[in-house]
């Protein structure tokens, strides 16, 4: 699916808890966002770059935590967040 503007995007995919209401036909079904492929190197590379920095300043290893990348465009960084 494709919308014409960001913010109509941005108003379904805050509002995507709604959907998990236990309703049988919204089983099984998953929704997220798409990246164009240079997006997706980039945040690859990203999360590259902080398991690096993780590795060199921290002696627990990076298998222990999660790295995602939030935002967008240039407000884009990386969460550490402990499994």
């Amino acid at each position: 699916m494709s919308f014409r503007d960001a913010d109509m995007k941005e108003r379904i995919m805050s509002n995507l808890r709604n959907l998990k209401q236990p309703f049988e036909k919204f089983n099984g079904i998953g929704i997220s966002h798409d990246l164009h492929p240079k997006e997706r190197q980039e945040r690859k590379r990203l999360v590259e770059a902080a398991k690096l920095e993780h590795a060199d300043v921290s002696d627990d290893g990076v298998e222990n935590f999660k790295f995602i990348v939030v935002g967008r465009g240039a407000r884009q960084r990386v969460l550490k967040i402990r499994k």
